[in-house]
C-alpha cells in the first residue's frame, strides 16, 4: 500500500475518533437558524426518516431511503450526525459498465450501503442566515457489473468533504407554520480505495486516492420536503479517460 493511502486511511481513523469525542463533533444537510446559545444539548435517533429520488448526468434514476440517523446538538451550535443510506438503481440509461460504476461513486448518498458522519461547526449565526464548516466523513459499499473468475463485484469507497455551508431562511410564515430555506455547501472532496477495484472497474483511469472539488445547492420547504442539486469533479483522472467529466445530480427528499 502506498504511503499516500495510509496516510489518507490514518486521517479518516483520526477525524472519525475526533468527531466521536466532540459527541462530547447529507448527506442531507440539517438546517439550524437558531441564533441564540441553546440551554442544554440534545441527542434524537430516527428511523426511516426520508424517501429520495435521484436522477443524473450519467443517465441513472435512483431511489433511496435514509434508514438510521442519529445527530448530536451541542449547546454552542457544533453539530454532528451519523447516518445510514440504502439506494437501488431503478434505471439506467447508460450502456458502459464503468460510467455506471462510476455513478454509483459519485452519488453523494448512493451506495448498496452507505454510512456517512457529517460534522458542522458554527462560524457566524443568526435568525436567517449562518455560516459554518463542514466535514462530511463516510464510507459505501459498492456493486459493479459482474467480473471473471467468480470474484466479488463489490467494492469499498471512502472519502471525506471539507468545505463551507452557508443557509439562509428565504421565507417564513409563523401563522401558517411554513418557511422556505436555502444552502450551499462548496467544497473539496478525496475518494479512496483498493488499486485492485481502481483497475477492475475504472482500467486505472481513477488514482487509488483521488481529489476533486464538488457544489451542493439546496432549498428546504417546511423541514419536509427538499431539493438538492449536486455538481462534482474528479481532478486526478486519466484526463482522455472517460472519468474526467463534470457530474450533475438532482435530489428529492420527502420526510415521511
Amino acid at each position: 500500500m502506498s504511503k499516500s493511502n495510509l496516510l489518507f486511511k490514518y486521517s479518516l481513523l483520526l477525524m472519525v475518533n475526533l468527531l466521536c469525542i466532540q459527541q462530547a463533533s447529507s448527506q442531507l444537510l440539517e438546517l439550524d437558524f437558531t441564533s441564540e446559545k441553546k440551554e442544554e444539548s440534545s441527542f434524537k435517533i430516527h428511523l426511516i426518516r426520508y424517501g429520495i429520488i435521484g436522477v443524473s448526468s450519467l443517465q441513472h434514476l435512483d431511489l433511496t431511503a435514509e434508514v438510521l440517523k442519529m445527530r448530536y446538538d451541542a449547546k454552542n451550535g457544533l453539530y454532528v450526525g451519523f447516518t445510514v443510506f440504502g439506494t437501488r438503481t431503478i434505471w439506467q440509461g447508460n450502456k458502459v459498465d464503468g460510467l455506471n460504476t462510476f455513478d454509483f461513486l459519485m452519488n453523494p448518498i448512493g451506495g448498496t450501503v452507505h454510512g456517512n458522519f457529517f460534522g458542522r461547526l458554527p462560524l457566524n449565526r443568526s435568525k436567517t442566515q449562518n455560516s459554518n464548516i463542514g466535514l462530511s466523513i463516510g464510507s459505501k459499499w459498492i456493486q459493479g457489473p459482474p467480473v471473471p473468475n467468480f470474484r466479488s463485484n463489490s467494492f469499498l469507497d471512502h472519502y471525506l468533504r471539507l468545505g463551507w455551508v452557508h443557509q439562509r431562511l428565504l421565507a417564513e410564515d409563523a401563522l401558517a407554520n411554513s418557511s422556505l430555506s436555502f444552502w450551499t455547501f462548496p467544497h473539496i472532496q478525496f475518494h479512496q480505495s483498493s488499486s485492485e477495484s481502481r483497475s477492475i472497474y475504472f482500467d486505472d483511469q481513477i488514482d487509488s486516492l483521488a481529489q476533486g472539488y464538488g457544489i451542493e445547492l439546496g432549498i428546504e420547504y417546511n423541514t419536509q420536503l427538499k431539493i438538492t442539486l449536486h455538481g462534482q469533479q474528479l481532478l486526478n483522472t486519466d484526463p482522455q479517460g472517460d472519468f474526467n467529466r463534470f457530474v450533475t445530480r438532482l435530489i428529492v427528499a420527502y420526510r415521511f
